[in-house]
């Protein structure tokens, strides 16, 4: 069936087909579609499948492995930062033989941050044991998934496999495929029932010990599952022509017979690449190319057999090898041509975006040279690079020099206006709120969020204190290091460390809580907008009952997590909610965190536009209507002692809370009644007083 699909919908589709069974993702820019329209699919019946919402990418593929442990079809997604999280469970994936298939969509890794694809996510795991697919569009897509299970799960190899596309340049993109029949993929890929690895208690064994002695014999099978991949990969993808009418291999020449100089690349260049060896064969020039397909196993034989006529070959590398001359494959194609006597250059385009006439200016120098050589496509250096790394200014620093730079007030806030949020935002008032307490001595760390993609956006900077981005799951330890250096340096700061809450009751959990434990003087301030906005919408640990987001179709089921019961768990230390409705309680908290020499957690309910779905003028009169609910319970909590500071003279029925906001509007009177109850219940707890509405405060 021809469809215009996405290249996100692309794998989606490939997972349905593939008639997956527990799927777990965590979400993060390029990938988070993905999983989306599969969250879709199950709700459409579409898909006969479990889909676990994880707290952090290396949750997200333990599910997996620990899934299909006992037995079952998994997958996942990620790209970047998240591929790199999954790294340990990656090794334990495929010591284990568990063929999990993951989808990456490759996104730049890294601080600074990008967000374009150069492959250097996936690149990085290449000695992680993974088959490795590289596709060049949408059609490309779908057929890898589905091929991926069928080696993977192939006795002779038994090995987890990478499925790569890139991101946004294929994962956002729309073309014309053919969704194969679920009729005829059932037939060519049959049902996971493994022999090797799987729960029956009748038949217990026992997976992953340890070694010792014998981890070499153990590394030797792996790579023999990966020599014997190779065959299995050739044998799978001629059964798939035989069946569907499209032909793969592990690398794929073209038009290299008589050529005499000849491209490599891999991914989404090579249809460009392609075009372009037509064009320069019109003008009589003998060029070829060859595409990489598979990169694990690495096609040692195949390539060296395809090049062995070039006089000279370009290899186009998207990933860098920071420490070698050469991009990575570049590096592994080298080593496969020792005994060649072509010139092998390579040009390093790393994420850039490649169109015809880039490769028109690559091949013009190429071909007129006979020398090798190693060249970066346009790396241009913006000395404007140098303010988001700390190194402007430096010949002046080092000459004892002053230099100027813009320092916050008294009373301003340390982030200025005019950075680039949606209308209405609440949590950026919120922020500035609490920031104007402080002077030039606040130093602030960042997690992963809304405000990371706000607050400093190259070439912009909102920041007039000192800002430290670090990513989801390490700001709390991160944190914690500068709080101890700067001790030891003498350095008079508060460090506040600001984080959404996906970013601190799910994936920096762990840092926040050991951070928590050790005590260090830091003020925690949680923007909680109850999902992940930045993302795109999807349920987070915040996530209200019953609230709908792109991952909770028919509404969050479960309990939300109770944040401050677990950092009031770590002992001395200063807790409060707040509410941007009410902004001289909010001040008053800051100003007491200020004040104390311990751990401060500043809890604060922000409204969010888009993820709500409400009127962005409506921000402050939903955020008030949380209290006047009692929904949102104003308080405070140190040393044992709860202090509700705001109680609503008369307060007010959920619903219409509730109802002011689209991700509610779903909700039966049952169900209402029941957040109704709920609600009732907590307010009784924190306040003592009457839990009926319409009761009177104090």
């Amino acid at each position: 069936m021809d469809m215009f699909l996405s290249g996100n919908q692309c794998i989606a589709h490939g997972v349905r087909l593939s008639r997956a069974e527990v799927i777990s993702a965590y979400p993060i820019t390029p990938a988070t579609p993905a999983s989306e329209e599969l969250h879709e699919m199950v709700a459409r019946g579409e898909l006969d499948a479990d889909i676990v919402n994880a707290e952090s990418e290396l949750g997200a593929i333990g599910i997996c492995v620990g899934a299909v442990a006992a037995g079952c079809r998994t997958f996942s997604c990620t790209g970047s930062q998240g591929l790199s999280l999954m790294r340990e469970m990656l090794w334990a994936a495929s010591g284990m033989a568990l063929p999990v298939v993951l989808a990456v969509v490759s996104r730049e890794v890294g601080i600074p941050q990008g967000l374009l694809s150069d492959h250097t996510d996936s690149l990085s795991e290449r000695d992680a044991t993974f088959l490795q697919f590289y596709c060049e569009n949408g059609q490309e897509t779908i057929d890898s998934v589905i091929m991926a299970y069928r080696i993977s799960e192939d006795e002779k190899v038994l090995l987890p496999s990478f499925v790569v596309t890139e991101g946004h340049r294929m994962s956002h993109s729309f073309e014309l495929v053919d969704v194969p029949e679920q009729e005829k993929v059932d037939k060519f890929l049959p049902k996971y029932q493994p022999k090797h690895v799987f729960v029956d208690p009748d038949y217990p064994m026992a997976q992953g010990p340890g070694v010792m002695a014998q981890y070499p014999s153990f590394k030797m099978q792996q790579y023999t599952a990966m020599q014997d991949a190779k065959q299995v990969i050739k044998d799978v993808c001629r059964e798939y022509a035989e069946v569907f009418g499209r032909h793969y291999d592990v690398v794929e020449a073209y038009k290299t017979e008589d050529a005499e100089s000849i491209v490599v690349g891999m991914g989404s260049v090579v249809s460009i690449l392609r075009e372009k060896v037509d064009e320069y064969r019109e003008k009589g020039i003998k060029l070829g190319l060859l595409k990489l397909r598979v990169f694990r196993p690495f096609p040692e034989e195949e390539i060296s057999r395809s090049l062995a006529g070039a006089k000279r070959i370009l290899v186009l590398d998207r990933a860098p090898s920071p420490g070698s001359t050469y991009g990575v494959s570049c590096i592994e194609i080298r080593s496969a041509l020792q005994k060649s006597q072509a010139a092998i250059s390579n040009i390093i385009i790393s994420g850039r975006e490649i169109s015809g006439l880039d490769v028109d200016g690559m091949f013009e120098n190429w071909l007129k040279r006979d020398d090798e050589f190693v060249e970066w496509h346009k790396a241009d250096f913006d000395e404007r690079v140098a303010t988001m790394s700390g190194y402007d200014n430096y010949e002046k620093l080092l000459r004892g020099e002053k230099v100027e730079r813009e320092v916050v007030k008294e009373g301003e806030a340390g982030l200025s206006k005019g950075v680039a949020s949606c209308a209405g935002c609440i949590s950026l008032n919120a922020i500035r709120m609490v920031l104007s307490v402080f002077d030039k001595h606040a130093v602030v760390v960042n997690n992963s969020g809304c405000l990371s993609a706000v607050g400093t956006y190259y070439p912009l900077n909102a920041w007039k204190i000192p800002f430290f981005y670090f990513t989801y799951s390490h700001a709390g330890a991160a944190a914690s290091g500068m709080e101890v250096a700067l001790k030891r340096k003498g350095i008079k700061a508060d460090i506040i460390q600001v984080a959404g809450d996906g970013a601190l009751f799910d994936i920096g959990l762990q840092t926040f809580s050991a951070a928590l434990e050790r005590g260090h003087r830091i003020i925690y301030l949680c923007y909680d907008n109850q999902a992940y906005m930045n993302t795109g919408v999807q349920k987070s640990g915040s996530t209200p009952y019953m609230a709908k987001t792109k991952t909770t179709v028919r509404g969050r089921e479960g309990r939300v997590k109770d944040i401050e019961q677990i950092v009031a768990a770590h002992g001395d230390v200063y807790i409060a909610t707040a509410s941007t409705a009410y902004p001289e309680d909010l001040l008053t908290k800051v100003r007491k965190a200020k004040s104390l020499d311990k751990p401060s957690f500043i809890h604060i309910i922000c409204p969010c536009p888009p993820g709500w779905e409400y009127d962005p003028a409506l921000g402050i009169e939903i955020a008030r209507l949380g209290v006047e609910t009692g929904m949102v319970v104003l308080y405070e909590y140190e040393n044992g002692k709860t202090t509700v500071n705001i109680v609503p003279e008369e307060r007010k029925p959920v619903e219409e809370y509730l109802m002011k906001q689209g991700r509610f509007s779903h909700l039966t009177k049952a169900q209402i009644a029941e957040i109704q109850k709920e609600t009732d219940k907590n307010f009784y707890q924190l306040t003592g007083g009457k839990s009926i509405i319409g009761a009177k405060g104090r």
